[in-house]
């Protein structure tokens, strides 16, 4: 989001007005709601996957970590896990991410970011309306939903063999463990 916001004021700001009254007249007409919006939808996003995230850790199959372990959020059936709280990508089936959550994780670990590139153990935690994918992030505020279903995974879920996946980066192959617990209603 960093990155749309950045690219927003170069283009419609940096680069659009060459008088400085100009610019400052369009900073405060337009982008002071537009950064603030931002700000909300970043804070909004934050806490409550804080929330999220901590109610994981209470969970008595896991073993959560101090948070400033970068890479490992917990552990769980023995193994280190990265926490990602987040919705399914845009442009993806959430027909094929339920059908292969698998696919999914691979298709996460392919598609990240450079800057934020990762191949420790991760658990997905995937939040999407089935209805409106547009409309996902409403499911973070509804934790008596969300909390029920993570206890539920947790309570079946293991780790096993079946968990490791394969992926490629920059054209170098990782081999890691993910597990994806997609949030549906």
């Amino acid at each position: 989001m960093q990155g749309q916001l950045d690219q927003k004021i170069q283009a419609e700001y940096v680069r659009k007005f060459f008088r400085y009254q100009d610019l400052i007249n369009g900073v405060r007409s337009k982008l002071h709601d537009d950064v603030t919006s931002y700000v909300i939808a970043t804070w909004y996003n934050h806490w409550t996957t804080v929330l999220i995230e901590d109610h994981i850790g209470l969970h008595p199959k896991i073993v959560p970590t101090l948070k400033n372990n970068f890479g490992v959020d917990i552990f769980f059936d023995g193994q280190p896990f990265d926490l990602k709280t987040t919705y399914l990508p845009r442009g993806y089936s959430i027909n094929k991410a339920i059908k292969n959550p698998r696919q999914l994780a691979i298709w996460m670990y392919e598609n990240q970011g450079a800057q934020r590139f990762g191949a420790d153990n991760r658990l997905f935690v995937i939040l999407a309306d089935k209805n409106n994918l547009d409309q996902s992030w409403k499911l973070k505020r509804d934790f008596d939903f969300v909390f029920g279903k993570i206890d539920q995974f947790f309570n079946e879920a293991t780790v096993s063999a079946k968990d490791e996946i394969v992926f490629t980066f920059k054209k170098k192959t990782y081999t890691t463990i993910s597990k994806v617990l997609i949030i549906t209603k």
